[in-house]
């Protein structure tokens, strides 16, 4: 076997072929580490749009909920178990239609929250939206029951998007 003076000499490589090779092959080595130790493309400037989505849905949710709740406290409640929603919908009765009105936009906000919501968010929206629901059709007596139920319900909402979606610094006391 030849040394690598013994090639370099001889007429077999160019005397350049060995350090353009040896820095070509460095230059692909690092390449190649750069390469793979890339993060993902999904970084938090890419997520934080649909964090911004996701909280503005959210809000307008509880803006909704919010709005039914206090309608439905004003609203005739035998008025309320007799219409349906159609008619509720045109009904002169502000609170009636108000509440109907509600109804449907909290239906139209809880579809698009089951495209992107973690599963417990949904299901406290869900929880949430049935039990306004439920009372704008039967109707309540006890209001003092009502209440409390409505801020328990809209309490475990509000900790399930919490839990989801923490706060990004220390949280005051």
């Amino acid at each position: 076997m030849e040394t690598l003076t013994d090639l370099l000499t001889s007429g077999a490589a160019p005397w350049w072929a060995v350090p353009v090779g040896l820095t070509a092959g460095v230059l692909l080595g690092v390449l190649a580490t750069r390469i793979g130790a890339r993060p993902p493309r999904r970084n938090a400037a890419v997520t934080a749009p649909l964090r911004a989505a996701d909280r503005a849905l959210q809000v307008r949710f509880l803006h909704a909920a919010d709005s039914v709740y206090n309608h439905l406290f004003e609203a005739d409640h035998s008025a309320l178990a007799e219409a349906d929603l159609t008619e509720a919908l045109q009904s002169d009765d502000l609170h009636l239609r108000s509440v109907a009105r509600g109804i449907v936009d909290l239906d139209a906000i809880v579809n698009e929250m089951r495209l992107s919501a973690p599963d417990p968010v949904l299901a406290a929206a869900v929880a949430l939206f049935g039990y306004l629901t439920a009372v704008s059709s039967d109707g309540t007596d006890d209001l003092d029951e009502f209440r409390d139920r409505y801020l328990t319900r809209k309490s475990a909402f509000v900790d399930a998007v919490r839990a989801a979606h923490p706060p990004a610094g220390p949280v005051p006391a």
